[in-house]
């Protein structure tokens, strides 16, 4: 069962800007030999650590605090103290021990009588010194694994990075009744990498910090003293990674490009990638952009403001790395690199190379042209190749089928992208992507229960009763279809009669017919060997909710990973005609 181990808060803090976790924030001895023990082995998983501070009482060790300066003496114990009786009482209920490494002072804002009689209650008694001994002895029971080392990216092939944006799915959602396996609270969602297993996804997977301004993904914030702040979640484990998988950190820049500046301070994003124990994590920057948006209306950045984003990206850079060298930080961190020009972005990554760098990124990438793309990527690995060490480079945001073999042969070590999973519902008739090499559309049953589909027939004056009618014998038509119990053409004109029922436009509609014809005739579904397709079926094609639409997007990437290993890129060039 997991324990619980409560540490006073310390007069000695990190004196930085914004927010950080309080177990980064507070700066004492007991925090350095927690932290210390951090660069070694992972977070014990049964151990939640709580922190009794002067100025906030009970709070997780991972809730994010600001600077402040306020002691703890025994009159704010006295006042503390009938404000911590309720939780003490609940932690006495959720664990079977509690260790206490606590002063005095600290010790007087608790009721000390009832978690002794509870006999589940251990006091680090003695000097400072002792008490440091037994919280090392302490975490040394605990069998955490130990950090591993960064695994070498592959010699003969771009490494694949999948971003993540909570993409979550139902084990056992049922396809055939449409209903999830459990209410929200109770079921246990997995991220789509482990329907795959044991097959692989990408190398690696890449998470954005921005998931926490957002409120989504694993990396969410959660307020009090909920589980989320009082341990860091494995995000190896939430991913399904196995040793030879990468995990990549980075902040996010488009989420924040229309801001003055990034919100996150350097000293937050480095405690981040530390204690979620991270592989790779990048720098801060800020995107030089020709446009932002302000109050909604478009707002041009004049070349001062483009240039000072360059800069503030490239002093982030030198600060994140001296940061990171402090602190012994357990990732390869990793440069951001921006410019206006090829010729700057070469300027800086070698600027980069000569701090002391191992390995940068290409960020601003996502919006150029393959032209300019190409431009910056040729000068500046030229230019990294004429120093005597030059680092790996990763570009961010883009694949870019047509300049796969250009990254080969410059010496790209790796790229992310999520657009092969993103065009599982983002495309009329590129959804899924076959076996054959081609893709292939899939074929749009929308729920009329979800509210903003009811919304809009409603308006369009549609009747609802029939549509749910229609509805049901679609779906009840492809997977009588899919069990050749069903012709073709039934099946299709099953289909048509409740697409042709959704105020689709003529031409939308002619589309739509001419990718289901097709979809249905092939049935790539039934060649493909994925682990999702396998156990699936016809419900993978459909268009219709997230536990169909990711598990598409899932397949999609697991056959992009797969043509990157191979480096067949030619399918996927005929194909998607060398959209990004």
């Amino acid at each position: 069962m997991t324990e619980l181990l409560v540490l006073g808060c310390s007069s000695r803090k990190t004196q930085t800007e914004g927010t950080t976790p309080a177990i980064c924030r507070y700066d004492g001895p007991f925090y350095q030999d927690f932290r210390s023990h951090l660069r070694e082995r992972i977070w014990p998983a049964l151990l939640d650590v709580a922190v009794l501070s002067a100025k906030f009482g009970f709070i997780g060790a991972l809730t994010e605090i600001e600077y402040y300066d306020h002691r703890m003496d025994h009159a704010r114990a006295v006042e503390l103290a009938p404000s911590l009786g309720g939780q003490i009482d609940r932690w006495l209920e959720d664990y079977d021990h509690i260790r206490l490494c606590l002063g005095k002072d600290y010790l007087a804002a608790l009721p000390m009588d009832r978690l002794d009689d509870s006999g589940r209650a251990e006091v680090f008694e003695g000097p400072i010194g002792v008490k440091r001994q037994k919280l090392g002895a302490y975490l040394q029971t605990f069998d955490s694994a130990p950090r591993l080392g960064v695994h070498p990216s592959p010699s003969d092939r771009l490494s694949y990075f999948l971003p993540d944006w909570d993409d979550l799915l139902d084990p056992d959602f049922d396809f055939m009744t449409d209903t999830f396996s459990a209410p929200k609270r109770e079921r246990q969602e997995l991220h789509c990498a482990h329907l795959l297993h044991p097959d692989k996804i990408a190398d690696g997977i890449l998470v954005s910090l921005a998931q926490k301004r957002e409120s989504k993904g694993p990396l969410k914030y959660v307020g009090g003293l909920d589980s989320r702040t009082l341990r860091p979640i494995n995000l190896r484990q939430h991913y399904g990674l196995d040793p030879t998988q990468g995990l990549f950190g980075d902040c996010g820049a488009f989420s924040y490009v229309n801001e003055d500046k990034p919100p996150f301070s350097i000293d937050y994003v480095v405690s981040l990638y530390d204690l979620y124990n991270f592989d790779y994590g990048a720098s801060i920057d800020h995107i030089p952009v020709p446009q932002i948006i302000v109050d909604g209306a478009k707002c041009d950045l004049s070349p001062s403001k483009r240039e000072a984003r360059v800069a503030l990206t490239v002093d982030n850079a030198d600060a994140f790395l001296r940061e990171v060298e402090r602190r012994r930080a357990g990732f390869v961190p990793v440069g951001t690199v921006q410019g206006l020009s090829p010729e700057q972005y070469a300027h800086n990554a070698c600027a980069y190379a000569e701090m002391g760098y191992r390995r940068i990124a290409l960020g601003g990438l996502v919006p150029l042209p393959d032209s300019m793309v190409q431009a910056i990527v040729t000068t500046t690995m030229e230019a990294l190749k004429s120093l005597k060490h030059h680092p790996e480079v990763h570009l961010f945001g883009i694949f870019r089928p047509k300049l796969q073999h250009l990254f080969r042969q410059l010496g790209i070590t790796s790229f992310d992208s999520a657009s092969y999973f993103r065009k599982a519902w983002l495309r009329s008739d590129q959804n899924y992507l076959g076996e054959d090499g081609n893709w292939y559309a899939a074929i749009r049953v929308p729920m009329t229960s979800d509210g903003r589909t009811r919304t809009r027939l409603l308006k369009a004056g549609a009747d609802l009763e029939l549509l749910e009618m229609l509805e049901a014998k679609a779906l009840s038509a492809l997977h009588e279809y899919d069990r050749g119990r069903l012709s073709y053409q039934a099946t299709l004109s099953t289909v048509l009669d409740y697409d042709g029922k959704l105020a689709r436009s003529s031409e939308e509609s002619d589309i739509l017919r001419a990718g289901y014809e097709r979809t249905l005739q092939v049935k790539p579904w039934r060649a493909c060997r994925c682990p999702i397709c396998m156990k699936t079926g016809i419900d993978v094609m459909i268009f219709r909710g997230s536990n169909r639409n990711k598990r598409r997007g899932a397949h999609n990437t697991w056959r992009l990973y797969g043509i990157i290993k191979e480096r067949t890129f030619q399918p996927a060039l005929r194909a998607e005609g060398g959209s990004p």
